[in-house]
Parts: structure tokens; C-alpha cells; sequence
């Protein structure tokens, strides 16, 4: 496995990083017209790095539709699966690690997500909680191979609807080398950023404060995040600069190619010295889905219904996310079935 996915939710805003002062048992985060806030049911908010690897890990069985989720109960098996994900990504699992790690699940399964994203005209909403029942017993002494699918979570249907809807994918490999979950926050955030950026977009530190959030006051929250911003560029060569005032994002490449940087590699490979010319008579053919017209997934977007030939990740993305009238969309004109999904990003809350 290369790649993963992490829901939109989290890539734009984020749980806290370490256990939050005072008993606090609710936060707020905001991003643009997005506010998302975080109410616990357990002694305290999830926090740290598990809860996010968790997430990770479920929105990735979920849309690559792995057989330890079961959709007709919203059931995820955990046991190995999980724990040899945790190992995929270099997170070192052991008996002090699952003491760790179980409480922060427990917290995460008891969290209540309430989602809002208004704007002067229109009011969206949508609250509730992760998960419905679960079962985590990892910490009996035996051997791992007997706890195999016996560990289980039943995830809520709304909670799976925020996994599985547009997930942003992500680079397992780059996310195996982020040490603090700050960092795993600021890649998710960048990769997410830059997957549509066509100029430079710049961002207030207040802005960044209220969307990250801190226990701590903004200027030490500047210091943690250009800290973060450091690891992150290690491992994912993004161009960002950090102002005084305000941060800089420029376009890059996304962390995963995209389908139009992929077929940028295929055109140059098929720019490469050909066999021999063909024998006299025999006519040049093109592949059949380069000039039929078939379904092509944006990934974290949606599908457009185009011939490969004539594919382009821009239009299909303004087409999804009805950035153009439906009138104008050249995705819509191109065959009636584009039609029923124009603005279908738009129309979700996530």
C-alpha cells in the first residue's frame, strides 16, 4: 500500500495536540465558513497522534473497500489489521504503546463532531458521534494471530459518510516520517491546499491559529508551526514561505499525483523512441479508451464521464465543484450523464 486517504474534515481543521488544560471537554475550530466543533463523551477530547492515525487508517479500509470493513453494519475489525497498519507506517506497536493507544480510541469513539459550513444565504449543519458500540480488548496475553478480527468498532453512518466522501489522498510514506501531530496536520492541510491551486493563496497567522488551534498563545503557536512546517517539507518538497504577518502557499504538486500529472508521465513515455513503423496497410489505432468514452475518477473528487483523449483534471474539478455554470461546462456538454453530478461537491457539506 502506497497511499492513503483522510477525510476533507481533517485535512481543514484539526484535534487538539496534547490533552487539553482544565477539563476542557469542547473545542472549536474554524476555516473560512467551515466550523467545526469537537465535543467529548469520555474524560477528555482525543488527542495526539493516534486518533489521527485512526482516522487515517478508516477512511483508507473504507474507500478502498478492504474486506475489514463491513458496509452493511458500518463495522470496522481491528485486531492485526490495525496493528500492522500502525507498523505499515512506523509506529512501533508494543505493549506500553497499546496502553497508549487503546485509551485514545476510546476517546475518539466517544467524540461528538458538530459540523457547520454557512454562508449570508444558506445554513448547513450535521452533528454526530464517531462511533455506536465497540470492543477493544489488545492488552490479554496471547498470541497476536488469536486476536484477529475479535477487536471491533461500529462506526456511525454519518461519521462513515465524512470518511468515504471526497477523501483527500495521501502518501503513507511521507506520513511514516512525520513525528508530531502537528505535522501530520500541516501535510494533510497542504496536500488538500494545493490539489486545485493554480496562484498563490496566502493565509493570516490568526487564521492558521483558529483552524490548527494551540494550548498555547499565538506566538508560541507560529513558533510549533513553522517547526511543523519544517519536518513536513523534509519529506514532501512543498513550496510555502512563512511572513511575519502571513503565510504564503504556492502551487506545487500534489503529495499523490493527480490523474493529470500521471498522464503528463504517459505522455512522456510515449514520447519515447517507438518500434518499428507499422507494415505497409495497417492502420494506427489509438486505445480503445483513449476514443470511447467511459467513467474517470478525480481522486477525492468524484467521476466524470469523458474519453481519456479528451480528459482534463480542470475543467472536471470546476465541473464537480459547479465553480462554472452548468450552461458553460464543457464536462456537461460533452454527454448528458455529467449533468446529474454538476455542483455534486457544492452540494455536500463535505
Amino acid at each position: 500500500m502506497s497511499h492513503g486517504f483522510i477525510s476533507k474534515i481533517a485535512a481543514q481543521v484539526s484535534l487538539p495536540y496534547r490533552k487539553p488544560k482544565g477539563g476542557v471537554k469542547e473545542i472549536e475550530r474554524r476555516n473560512g465558513s467551515l466550523v467545526v466543533r469537537y465535543v467529548s463523551g469520555a474524560d477528555c477530547l482525543p488527542y495526539g497522534k493516534y486518533p489521527r492515525l485512526f482516522e487515517l487508517w478508516a477512511c483508507t479500509m473504507i474507500k478502498t473497500d478492504d474486506p475489514c470493513f463491513d458496509p452493511e453494519t458500518n463495522t470496522l475489525h481491528l485486531g492485526t489489521t490495525f496493528r500492522e497498519f500502525l507498523r505499515l507506517i512506523g509506529v512501533n506497536v508494543g505493549g506500553k504503546s497499546l496502553h497508549t493507544i487503546k485509551p485514545q480510541l476510546e476517546r475518539l469513539f466517544k467524540c461528538v463532531y458538530i459540523i457547520s459550513n454557512n454562508t449570508e444565504t444558506t445554513s448547513q449543519g450535521i452533528n454526530f458521534t464517531v462511533a455506536e458500540k465497540y470492543q477493544i480488548d489488545w492488552l490479554r496475553n496471547e498470541p497476536q494471530s488469536h486476536g484477529l478480527f475479535e477487536n471491533w468498532v461500529q462506526l456511525s453512518q454519518r461519521y462513515v459518510d465524512m470518511l468515504r466522501d471526497h477523501p483527500v489522498p495521501v502518501d503513507l510514506k511521507v506520513i511514516a516520517r512525520l513525528r508530531k501531530p502537528m505535522a501530520i496536520d500541516v501535510y494533510w492541510w497542504l496536500t488538500k491546499r494545493v490539489y486545485n491551486l493554480r496562484e498563490r493563496v496566502t493565509i493570516t497567522w490568526q487564521q492558521l491559529y483558529r483552524q490548527f488551534g494551540s494550548d498555547s498563545e499565538l506566538k508560541e503557536f507560529k513558533r510549533k508551526f513553522k517547526l511543523a512546517v519544517a519536518e513536513v517539507v523534509e519529506v514532501y518538497p512543498c513550496r510555502i514561505t512563512l511572513g511575519p504577518q502571513r503565510v504564503t502557499v504556492f502551487p506545487n504538486q500534489t503529495s499523490v499525483p493527480t490523474v493529470t500529472q500521471t498522464r503528463a508521465v504517459e505522455r512522456k513515455r510515449a514520447a519515447a523512441p517507438s518500434p518499428a513503423p507499422a507494415r505497409a496497410g495497417e492502420s494506427e489505432r489509438k486505445p480503445r479508451e483513449s476514443i470511447e468514452a467511459h467513467w474517470i475518477e478525480i481522486a477525492g473528487w468524484g467521476e466524470v464521464w469523458m474519453t481519456s483523449e479528451l480528459f482534463d483534471v480542470g475543467p472536471a474539478r470546476a465541473h464537480l465543484e459547479g465553480s462554472v455554470d452548468s450552461v458553460s461546462c464543457p464536462v456537461c456538454a460533452f454527454d448528458e450523464r455529467n449533468r446529474a453530478l454538476h455542483g455534486y461537491i457544492q452540494e455536500s457539506l463535505f
